[in-house]
Parts: structure tokens; C-alpha cells; sequence
């Protein structure tokens, strides 16, 4: 058998690949990344150092967790440097949880790389591999979808459908500037945009929660890309996690550590004690539709001390639903309809409610907002 040193010196940037075996478990681990961590072991004389330490813990991982490591394109690593043009600033997007993302150009396609480095702490592998396999799993219009991945000595990529509008964020705050490799312009979001929107997340969330397990953990509007027809996709699953349902549809909380989520958006069992459950996806959903609807930021130190937080900042309007209006993104100016406004704050409101077991379920959230966004938006009377 070949010795892996050999494979490398043909080209020195991609870790060989062979979809010729696998090791089937409760999971399939394509392309024997177990056989070729072996090999790696027997002809360590050949190799870097840095190459067989780094690798260690990341093919162990992928034993552990059965990666299908066929899903997909495979990309050789000049493809993603080349598409990129060697992580040039015209190319950036963004930053994801164990990386930053580059709008990749191939001869036929465009897609979008999240780059891990290799020399990075172990979580950031941890977190690499979490979505690789949730990715794999997830098949739905409202989730990010994987298109494929590449492995190099020092880096690897997760190759994502790119979404020309990029970030939800973009569109929203006038303090978060899109990276150089959008070329798309912000636009304002109407009241159908942002409705359509908030439905898309909600059944993303279902689709998480109801078929597939999991949990995701850091939902926010820099987490929800727009396509081109501003279609909404939910990303970053690096600190997804899976649960297991007791009875009833309901998950017990668990201690996970370390704490995951975003300023603002964490649930307040799982900033204080590190509990996640589907109930603290329930509680940052909420924020999100606040936030999608003030167009306010879900933490802001400008704000006073006591309202920082997008929550505490509403807390007097929520019983007094004709003041809602006054906190609406001005950007919506007065086409929107009062009534579907006033249900989705309510909406949101019952989402974080500070006690997880008096939040609804997701599927009832995905009705409610619904039914907002079914009220109709009143015609403007022309200017006379």
C-alpha cells in the first residue's frame, strides 16, 4: 500500500481523499478517513509533525461522530485558494462561528467557504465538525445547504450555496457593512419581506426541533441569509447540538459547556446556567422577531444600563399595544398592518418569557406567526 507522504507530495495542500472504502457503523464514514490516519501514523518519519498532531485529533472526530466524508463535492484545496483568490478582501463575507467565509468562484458555480484553521484550539474543530454533520442531515428550503468541503494540510472548508443578499444583518443595521464579496446593495425589507422572513425562520426551527432532532443555539438575524429573492436560510450550526425527546414533544434542559449564543439572544437559563433545550431556540426566536421588527440591535450599550437588552428595552409596551407602533423600524414608515404587528410582538413576547416551560413549542409559534402575517397591510391614500 501507497504510504500517505507520497499522496501529499503529489500536491502538498490537499489531504488525500478515497471514496473506494468506507466504515459503515451506525453512521458511514466515507472515504476510510480512519484507513488514512493509520497510514499517516506508519509514515510519520515522512511527514511534518504539525501535519500528524493536527490531524490526530481531527480524524478521531470524524471516527467518533461518522462523518460521511462522500456527501458532496470534494474540492482540491487549489479550488478553494484559486476561487477565492487566495482569501483576497473582494472575496469576504463574513465571520462564522470556527472561521471566516469567502464567496468562492468555481468555472461553473459560486458558492461560499468557511475556513477552518487547522492550528485553531480543538472546540473550533468540534465546532467544524457539528455542522458538517448537521448539514448533511438538514434538507429543507429554509437551511443553508452543503454543497461540499475541502481538506488541506494547514486548512479546510465547508463549501456553502452561495446567497447573493448576504446577511440578514446587513439589511437591518446601519453599523454592520457587508463584506467586499457581496455585490448585491442593502435594500429596505417591507412588511411582506420581513413577514416572509420571520415564516421561513419559524419553519426552519420547526423542521430542527421536529425533524431532525436538534438544537441550534445561536439564533440571530447575522445567522439568516437571503437569497435572491431574499428567501430566507437559517446557518452557522456549530454549536448545534442534538436532543432527545422524554414525552410529549418536550426535551428536557441540559447543562452544556462551554455556553454558546449571542448577546441579547441567549435565554436566561442558559446564560446563567448553561441549560439548552429547544425552549432556548424558542427564547432567541423571540428576540429575532423583535429585532427584525424594530430593526433595534438585541444588545446595545448605548442604550440606558436597564434596557441594554432588547427585551427589557420593549418591556413597557408590551401590555399597551398602541404604543407598539412607536417602536417600529422607522424604515417601515406606516405600511404595515397594526393588527399583525401587534399579535407578532405578542408572539414574541410569550417566546421569552423568562420561564422555559411556559414557552410554546415551535409549531405553535410557526401558527401565530402565521396568522400575523396574514392580516392584511391598509392601502395608502395617494398624496394629494
Amino acid at each position: 500500500m501507497k504510504g500517505i507522504a507520497s499522496k501529499i507530495a503529489q500536491d502538498p495542500e490537499q489531504l488525500p481523499t478515497d471514496s473506494s472504502e468506507s466504515i459503515d457503523g451506525e453512521g458511514k464514514l466515507g472515504n476510510n478517513a480512519y484507513r488514512y490516519y493509520i497510514e499517516l501514523s506508519e509514515d510519520r518519519e515522512q511527514c511534518p509533525w504539525f501535519f500528524v498532531l493536527g490531524y490526530l485529533s481531527f480524524l478521531i472526530f470524524l471516527v467518533i461522530r461518522f462523518i460521511d466524508l462522500s456527501y458532496g463535492v470534494t474540492y482540491g484545496w487549489s479550488e478553494i485558494v484559486n476561487g477565492t483568490e487566495n482569501f483576497g478582501s473582494t472575496h469576504f463575507l463574513g465571520e462564522g462561528h470556527f472561521g471566516k467565509v469567502y464567496r468562492c468562484d468555481f468555472p461553473t458555480s459560486v458558492g461560499a467557504a468557511k475556513i477552518h484553521d487547522h492550528g485553531n484550539q480543538l472546540g473550533d474543530a468540534a465546532e467544524f465538525l457539528a455542522e458538517m454533520r448537521t448539514l448533511q442531515e438538514a434538507n429543507h428550503p429554509n437551511v443553508i445547504k452543503l454543497i461540499g468541503k475541502s481538506f488541506g494540510q494547514k486548512k479546510s472548508a465547508l463549501v456553502y450555496e452561495f446567497m447573493p443578499n448576504g446577511s440578514l444583518n446587513y439589511h437591518l443595521s446601519a453599523f454592520v457593512s457587508p463584506g467586499l464579496g457581496l455585490q448585491q446593495k442593502t435594500r429596505v425589507l417591507d412588511w411582506k419581506t420581513r413577514m416572509r422572513i420571520a415564516v421561513g425562520v419559524a419553519e426552519a426551527l420547526v423542521y430542527l426541533h421536529t425533524g431532525i432532532k436538534t438544537i441550534h443555539r445561536d439564533i440571530k438575524v447575522a445567522n439568516v441569509l437571503l437569497d435572491e429573492d431574499f428567501t430566507p436560510k437559517l446557518a452557522d450550526f456549530g454549536s448545534a447540538a442534538k436532543f432527545v425527546e422524554i414525552e410529549d414533544g418536550v426535551d428536557p434542559p441540559r447543562r452544556m459547556n462551554p455556553v454558546k449564543g449571542t448577546l441579547g439572544y441567549k435565554a436566561p437559563e442558559t446564560e446563567k446556567f448553561g441549560l439548552v433545550s429547544t425552549k432556548s431556540d424558542i427564547y432567541s426566536y423571540g428576540v429575532f422577531l423583535f429585532v427584525l421588527f424594530t430593526g433595534r440591535q438585541a444588545y446595545d450599550l448605548k442604550r440606558p444600563a436597564a434596557t441594554v437588552r432588547i427585551t427589557d428595552w420593549l418591556r413597557p409596551v408590551w401590555s399597551k399595544e398602541e404604543f407598539i407602533p412607536r417602536v417600529t423600524d422607522p424604515a417601515l414608515g406606516n405600511n404595515y398592518s397594526v393588527e399583525g404587528l401587534n399579535s407578532l410582538f405578542q408572539t414574541a413576547r410569550m417566546c421569552t418569557d423568562a420561564h422555559a416551560s411556559s414557552r410554546p413549542q415551535m409549531v405553535f409559534v410557526k401558527e401565530m406567526v402565521r396568522q400575523a402575517a396574514a392580516f392584511p397591510v391598509p392601502e395608502l391614500l395617494p398624496a394629494r
